[in-house]
């Protein structure tokens, strides 16, 4: 029998496991179907195919910390498959006469130059994000397809894909990079005057204006820095492929966003989680191997894509309301 100090004793803890369940729904899920696949493939638990999941969710995760400071702010970029490419095919082609640095280096560059030109759009002329985004990426698509002449740049470098395809012990080099960049990201999102103020602007502009916050210069700037977030993810899949082409990211930019939204950050802005976002993309990293370890057709990857984005985007609006998801945060 339960004294009267015991009993509210248990009942808060009850309490509290429920909320951390509640707040951490998407890291259960993560843990449940890890076990569920193991169980059904054991070769899930080796050691080279975990590196191989943690190298498909680098990639998507490189991206999406740069498409987390965009939604957070009630932004968009449709054009990441473009800038993959453009900045993949920049490192390809100089690569032969520099240095592995200075072609990662162009390849920034590279990203946020094309970022600029997305926040310019969004910033100044004032076309809607998922239009102007839209636009660039068959531009920057068709700059791609110009530069190659329609072919493939391959990378020869044996010290570049060593850098970019390398492990510390069974961890690829990757993720480690993105557990890195998800960390600076999260301190200037939470912790810098230009996260507050893409924060700001992202749960009310006309307030955040009023204020005297620097919302175009904050917009332009969150297009470039996702650009560069874009760029990197490039960098490191041209390494994975040995090579460089325009279509090699086609259609990249839905799994980019389905991580985000999926991982917790809100779709109407103001709010965002880092944790989430990694979560997310190692979430569909782990869909897609399984799916190619039980042998099942790989277009079935997108049946459940779609029905876990759109699972996540129902149990967020039931939480939280409308047009808010939460998970991992």
């Amino acid at each position: 029998m339960l004294t009267g100090e015991e009993a509210p004793a248990k009942t808060s803890r009850g309490a509290y496991i429920r909320t951390v369940l509640s707040q951490q729904y998407l890291v259960v899920v993560l843990i449940v179907l890890c076990i569920a696949v193991g169980w059904a493939a054991p070769s899930f638990w080796g050691v080279g195919n975990l590196s191989n999941v943690l190298f498909q969710a680098s990639f998507v995760g490189l991206a999406a910390c740069g498409m987390t400071l965009l939604i957070a702010g009630g932004l968009l970029d449709l054009s990441v498959g473009g800038v993959i490419a453009v900045s993949a095919i920049g490192v390809a082609t100089v690569l032969p006469s520099t240095t592995i640095g200075a072609a990662i280096g162009l390849a920034l560059l590279i990203g946020a130059a094309l970022g600029l030109l997305n926040g310019l759009l969004v910033t100044y002329l004032r076309i809607a994000p998922f239009i102007a985004t839209l636009g660039t990426l068959y531009l920057f698509l068709g700059l791609a397809f110009i530069w190659t002449s329609g072919g493939v740049v391959a990378i020869t470098s044996s010290n570049y894909r060593a850098t970019t395809t390398g492990t510390v012990g069974w961890v690829p080099i990757p993720f480690l990079v993105l557990v890195v960049v998800a960390f600076l990201t999260y301190l200037l999102l939470k912790r810098t005057y230009f996260g507050r103020t893409l924060r700001a602007f992202g749960s009310n502009e006309h307030a955040a204006k009023l204020a005297g916050l620097p919302v175009n210069r904050a917009k332009v700037g969150v297009f470039m820095i996702a650009g560069m977030c874009f760029a990197l993810a490039g960098v490191f899949m041209a390494g994975r492929l040995s090579s460089a082409e325009g279509n090699m990211a086609m259609g990249f930019e839905m799994n980019v966003i389905a991580a985000v939204v999926v991982g917790g950050t809100a779709l109407r802005g103001g709010r965002a989680t880092l944790v989430g976002t990694i979560v997310g993309s190692v979430l569909f990293a782990v869909l897609a191997n399984s799916l190619n370890l039980l042998g099942v057709a790989s277009y079935w990857q997108y049946v459940l894509t779609g029905t876990v984005l759109a699972a996540a985007v129902a149990v967020g609006a039931r939480r939280s309301g409308a047009g808010e998801v939460r998970g991992a945060s």
